[in-house]
């Protein structure tokens, strides 16, 4: 995951309590669907990989993350367990989420209690755009430093991710819905034959 042609953040105070703000746009989406381009770049800046998909979200803490291009795998939490499941190794990955800690960039958008996982502020770039900047409060439960996230009235555009090695994940959301229907069955993991099962 991440670290992009560098824009430089700098701290504003655009909102006097940022955690309630954030919350309060969380608090109104109980499910998110739609596709997003996915892009990893260096430390220096290099593409290391693009990608794109299909996503689904919905509270409290279900997500698919559904990668179909350029090649397929599944990132997948049923609430309980988290799947990683990548076809073309004939593998995947289960662990269960609460000793992961509920720490991911993806549980800032199901997990209904962010101030209890993240630390908030409000930090403005260089273009004038505000994004919400998220922490984990418990760093060593984390494989990332720094999770930003961009809204426009309210709809979610972009989320960028820094790693623990700096490498920046850069996130476009497109064609987002929001609080429609979704059959908990998308969150379900069915194994296929012949894969191998790791468990962590």
């Amino acid at each position: 995951m991440i670290r992009f042609f560098i824009i430089l953040f700098f701290c504003l105070p655009v909102f006097a309590n940022p955690e309630s703000k954030l919350s309060n746009i969380l608090n109104e989406m109980n499910s998110l669907t739609g596709n997003f381009k996915q892009k990893v770049l260096d430390q220096n800046g290099a593409v290391l990989q693009e990608v794109s998909g299909q996503f689904f979200f919905k509270k409290p803490n279900l997500f698919k993350w559904d990668y179909l291009k350029p090649s397929k795998s599944q990132l997948i939490s049923d609430g309980e367990l988290l799947y990683l499941y990548d076809p073309d190794l004939k593998q995947v990955v289960i662990s269960q989420l609460k000793k992961l800690g509920g720490v991911s960039p993806a549980m800032l958008l199901v997990n209904p209690n962010i101030e209890s996982l993240f630390e908030i502020s409000v930090i403005q770039d260089k273009k004038g755009i505000n994004w919400f900047k998220a922490e984990p409060k418990e760093p060593e439960k984390a494989n990332f430093k720094e999770v930003f996230i961009n809204f426009f009235q309210k709809e979610l555009k972009d989320m960028r991710i820094i790693d623990t090695f700096d490498n920046v994940t850069e996130i476009e959301f497109i064609k987002v819905s929001r609080n429609i229907n979704i059959n908990d069955a998308i969150f379900l993991f069915n194994t296929p034959e012949d894969i191998d099962v790791i468990k962590n």
